[in-house]
């Protein structure tokens, strides 16, 4: 867990550095970078060997990020998110793990590379990236279970968003966000939880500030 906190930390004081590195540019007429926050729900699941069935479960999802416009078309765009996946999952197919409930508290830094059409004010947006998540708890039916999980996950991550462009004092846009992860790395570290990756659809609003 004290890795899993260097890390977290390591990572935040990364995208503050950038923040800093980005706050001499707000001098100029306009600033290539953005910062944004997003809050939304996210349907999460496991999918793997040892899966023999799923549900999807509502949890909450959350953060903050930067965006560097590139050109017209082209950003890039790191954020740091806290989400809380919650699942109910079969493990076997005798019935001895029939509806197990997971309940995971996940920080997860994707680097997103993201494609816009010239269509302002109104901009849809694709994108696409990896995500690596560093898994702070784990509870199975209420107990903790971070023993039966390893505490790092690394997923893809494809998406989309519609962008309405506001340009009202510092707030710039306004965002819907569609995007689904999926899991690449074996999250399990027991029996019957070994062959586990993460299943999971998210949606937010989000807001971007120049600076």
């Amino acid at each position: 867990m004290q890795n899993v906190t260097s890390k977290l930390t390591a990572s935040i004081a990364t995208l503050a550095l950038l923040l800093g590195l980005a706050l001499p540019m707000s001098s100029q007429a306009q600033s290539p970078i953005d910062l944004g926050v997003r809050g939304g729900v996210t349907q999460a699941t496991f999918y793997g060997d040892d899966v023999s069935s799923n549900d999807f479960r509502p949890g909450f999802t959350g953060g903050v990020f930067l965006n560097y416009q590139v050109n017209d078309v082209f950003a890039v765009q790191p954020e740091v998110l806290y989400s809380r996946r919650g699942t109910k999952n079969h493990f076997d197919e005798s019935g001895r793990f029939d509806g197990v409930r997971v309940r995971q508290d996940v920080i997860e830094i994707p680097v997103l590379l993201k494609l816009s059409a010239p269509t302002a004010p109104v901009t849809p947006r694709l994108y696409v990236g990896p995500a690596l998540g560093f898994i702070t708890n784990s509870e199975v039916d209420g107990a903790d279970a971070d023993d039966s999980f390893t505490d790092v996950d690394f997923s893809g991550v494809v998406g989309g968003e519609i962008a309405y462009a506001l340009n009202k004092g510092p707030l710039s846009e306004i965002a819907v966000d569609g995007r689904y992860n999926l899991g690449l790395a074996n999250l399990g570290d027991a029996n019957n939880f070994e062959d586990v990756r993460t299943s999971a659809f998210t949606g937010t609003l989000s807001l971007r500030f120049d600076i």
